[in-house]
């Protein structure tokens, strides 16, 4: 039992390298890129704010939901208590930071 585990483990360590690799690699093939280029593949972002240097952060963001938890009724002594729905879930950043000139420098990315 625990070698199967000890197997998942691993495969689902590697698909998570897997992932992150692929990420940063697409984030970095925009560096030295235009805002505009940017703008045409990916659309306008969910936010922009000031990177203190005079140029400004592209932020773009989306929710990953991934359950439900369902509600729970309960009773106590005569008197019933009812829980909503929770949803579970996070959300995905991914930021590009671009000089005065338009140009992209830098980036960084949240959440697969």
């Amino acid at each position: 039992m625990k070698k199967y585990l000890s197997y998942a483990l691993l495969v689902t360590l590697f698909l998570f390298n897997i992932n992150c690799t692929s990420v940063s690699k697409t984030m970095s093939s925009w560096v030295g890129s235009t805002k505009g280029d940017l703008y045409q593949s990916w659309g306008p972002p969910s936010r922009v704010t000031d990177d203190g240097q005079g140029g400004e952060i592209l932020i773009y963001e989306s929710s990953v939901r991934l359950a439900q938890q369902p509600g729970t009724i309960t009773s106590n002594y005569g008197q019933i208590n009812y829980t909503t729905p929770q949803n579970n879930g996070y959300v995905r950043s991914r930021m590009f930071y671009v000089n005065k000139e338009g140009k992209i420098y830098n980036w960084r990315w949240q959440g697969l």
